[in-house]
């Protein structure tokens, strides 16, 4: 089967144009999740929502940002990104399987470590960041080479 020609069918030949779409719900979904976090940490107290509202926000944020993310990923996987350069390939290539790495470690912090919490700010932050620059090396070029 012919993936790619599939989802290219399916965007009406766009399959790039939505996948800069959905890296940036994903990119924009990851810095919702990190106020978020910061809210239910106590880091910004001052934001109008409760930490109770800001914890489930964060998960169902998270999730979305989660299933868009892999849905991103896996047309990266099978088919080609567009114009491209080597350094920026290599770099989008190393950023990405680093989000996967860094979300597979929180979740381990979550659900198996259970006492190793104190990191999950870090790990949050560094998802952003990791992220952001998968954002810059994919959709920042696209926007920037039309």
């Amino acid at each position: 089967m012919d993936v790619i020609g599939w989802l290219n069918d399916i965007t009406d030949g766009n399959l790039l144009l939505w996948k800069v779409v959905l890296a940036t719900v994903v990119f924009a979904l990851a810095g919702l999740q990190v106020a978020m976090a910061a809210r239910f940490w106590g880091v910004a107290p001052a934001m109008p929502i409760s930490g109770g509202a800001a914890v489930k926000v964060h998960r169902a944020s998270g999730r979305v940002a989660l299933l868009l993310a892999v849905v991103v990923a896996f047309t990266c996987l099978v088919g080609p990104a567009g114009p491209t350069s080597p350094t920026r390939v290599l770099l989008h290539s190393v950023f990405g399987a680093l989000a996967f790495a860094v979300m597979t470690a929180k979740f381990a912090v979550l659900k198996v470590v259970r006492k190793g919490d104190k990191y999950l700010p870090l790990l949050g932050s560094l998802l952003f960041l990791t992220f952001g620059a998968i954002w810059a090396t994919s959709v920042a070029d696209y926007v920037s080479a039309r």
